[in-house]
């Protein structure tokens, strides 16, 4: 060992090195969240968990009632943020900061789990490729199910991941388990894989108190609210496959929501998931590329461990793509979607990376290349929305094409077009895509180099050249995360100004408009926030997800019945509430006639609820005596 190695070698060593490194890492997320947490828009579906779930605390509705709010995941999705807010007041901010101390205690979590399962350095490793990804840090600092979720996944595999758990760590990771799967029914294959593989590892009789244990909250949370929680499953199982449910089964009519996605968007929906938890993504394939053989695992536990890891991040990731991919609900909200249990690749590689092949046969090398030239160019494919109009508009030098020194540039996606006849729409596609496929081909270079002056060094078989692009990839993927191809692009409805004050203020406005005891029809923008500062009033419940529940027809009693509504319904609403509020984008149509019809007078509108678009003004209308 040389000097300098030496030297490293002792600082390593020193004490809580690794721990002031990983708190580093930790105070860093705690500000980009606090950042975020104050500047980001609030979307729909925040604003449908925290005012759902005041209404189910404070007993004006209850989850899966009869003409009630639209409840489309489990239980504890409301209940959980309801009581934040019945403790510390309803609004914004309650979810905001919850969300945050959620984020920390996920942060704590990793750093438990990775340090007893590879060491304090792979804990503090864990710590900062998630204080590094804006995109994650983003989606866990609104209150979102993503954070909660991830929250509960990494705490599960505190308790009950790896060898020597004791009796009670086990069945509280079960019961973590169960709780999740009752907070999101997308994570329902959680709990049976994690009893599957506590029988595994654990032996019979902590696998038979994992599964009572899981098992109980899972039915108890089915008897309170039985038997209107079927419609959940209504709502997911094929008919075909359950026509027992079909009393709870929602009515069978067109949906207002149903955009027609293309091969093209489901491909950008698939890679930019990979883009944004890059490092989850790259860690499992590198895992599957690199799997040891029996005799390289350190110990049974970390194999079983791996495996368990590996089985429920790609079970997930199967399930998800389904959801998304598979229909026409919801394709671009798989990136969000990952974010669930991105965790689980992350913990992986801490888990096997120190076994992982060094060695691989030829034909394996060339599909992990190929494997990296389709990630890069898909990637770039996914990103054609931020890269496109950009890459198109680059100047490309005239004197390459012979002309003389000084003749200055053309457009290179004009040069392209003039070309190949490309539509310009086409080639703001694929320019991002070559930019990507460019960028694998940099990675697959600089492995070589890494293996060509490793054969040169060393005496013994050098790391191959596949092992050696997989994990190159990867460690520069992950490095990469903050910048704007990766991560770093990710948006979440970024605005300027004090996100919460501001929703505080046009709270505090409607309130002063609005006395208790009016009912209110809303149209006042997609996140019905605003509405937790008005206290008193009542709502129409089908309206808080707003064109996700509209019909295009149907009966417009069945409709209200499952929290559903259409045009019809909306007008026999908009006739009988004391007031209506619209947002300036959505002032038109038979609303915007019948505010001009004389029934209703207006008062002053609500400075903008977002604070970077002038349209989201909301209007206020009072019905006249």
């Amino acid at each position: 060992m040389s000097q300098r190695s030496a030297r490293l070698a002792r600082f390593s060593d020193l004490p809580f090195v690794a721990e002031g490194l990983a708190l580093l890492a930790g105070i860093l997320y705690f500000v980009q969240s606090l950042f975020y947490a104050h500047t980001r828009e609030s979307i729909l579906d925040e604003g449908a968990y925290l005012l759902k779930g005041w209404l189910f605390v404070t007993h004006q509705y209850l989850p899966y009632q009869d003409y009630g709010p639209w409840t489309n995941h489990t239980p504890l999705a409301f209940l959980i943020p309801g009581y934040a807010q019945l403790w510390f007041g309803p609004g914004l901010r309650t979810g905001r900061y919850l969300a945050i101390a959620v984020g920390l205690l996920f942060l704590l979590g990793l750093w438990l789990i990775c340090r007893r399962l590879g060491g304090r350095w792979w804990a503090a490793a864990a710590i900062w490729v998630i204080a590094i990804n804006p995109a994650t840090i983003k989606m866990y600092s609104v209150f979102l199910t993503q954070g909660l979720i991830a929250c509960m996944l990494v705490w599960t595999m505190v308790l009950a991941l790896g060898a020597s758990r004791s009796t009670w760590h086990i069945a509280l990771g079960a019961i973590l388990a169960g709780v999740a799967m009752m907070t999101r029914i997308n994570l329902a294959p959680v709990l049976p894989l994690l009893v599957l593989y506590i029988f595994w590892q654990h032996g019979r009789k902590a696998g038979w108190i994992a599964a009572v244990a899981g098992g109980s909250v899972v039915i108890l949370e089915h008897a309170l609210y039985w038997p209107g929680i079927l419609r959940l499953w209504a709502y997911w199982i094929p008919a075909a496959l359950t026509p027992f449910l079909d009393p709870w089964r929602m009515p069978d009519v067109p949906l207002l929501w149903e955009p027609a996605v293309g091969l093209a968007g489901r491909l950008a929906s698939f890679f930019s998931s990979f883009r944004v938890s890059f490092t989850a993504f790259a860690g499992v394939l590198a895992t599957g590329m690199l799997w040891p053989s029996r005799e390289r695992w350190k110990d049974k536990s970390a194999f079983r461990s791996a495996v368990f890891l590996l089985t429920l991040f790609l079970t997930l990731l199967a399930f998800h793509m389904w959801a998304s991919l598979g229909n026409n609900y919801c394709v671009y909200c798989l990136p969000g979607y990952i974010t669930f249990f991105a965790v689980s690749g992350l913990i992986l590689i801490v888990v096997s990376f120190q076994a992982w092949q060094t060695q691989m046969p030829a034909w394996r090398q060339a599909g992990a290349a190929l494997l990296i030239l389709v990630i890069t160019a898909g990637i770039g494919f996914g990103a054609f929305e931020d890269f496109g109009a950009l890459l198109y508009r680059a100047p490309f030098p005239k004197v390459l094409l012979g002309y003389p020194l000084g003749s200055g540039s053309v457009e290179l996606g004009e040069l392209l077009r003039t070309l190949f006849q490309f539509e310009p729409a086409l080639l703001r596609r694929l320019l991002p895509a070559a930019a990507g496929l460019a960028s694998g081909f940099g990675v697959l270079l600089l492995a070589a180099a890494g293996y060509w002056l490793s054969r040169r060094s060393q005496a013994g078989a050098p790391v191959s050249f596949g092992a050696r692009s997989l994990t190159t990839f990867l460690l520069l993927g992950t490095l990469l995360s903050p910048t704007a191809p990766l991560a770093g692009g990710y948006p979440l409805l970024e605005c300027s100004g004090d996100a919460i004050q501001t929703y505080e203020t046009v709270g505090a406005h409607l309130a002063r408009l609005i006395p208790p005891g009016s009912s209110v029809f809303w149209r006042g923008g997609l996140s019905v926030v605003p509405l937790l500062y008005v206290p008193g009033i009542t709502i129409y419940p089908a309206q808080i997800n707003m064109a996700y529940t509209q019909r295009l027809s149907g009966d417009p009693d069945q409709l209200m019945r499952f929290g559903l509504w259409s045009d019809e319904v909306a007008r026999q609403w908009a006739a009988e509430a004391d007031f209506i509020l619209i947002q300036e984008r959505f002032m038109e149509g038979w609303l915007l006639d019948e505010m001009r019809s004389g029934s209703f007078e207006e008062l002053e509108p609500t400075p903008p609820s977002i604070n970077c678009r002038a349209d989201a003004v909301i209007h206020v209308f009072r019905s006249k005596p």
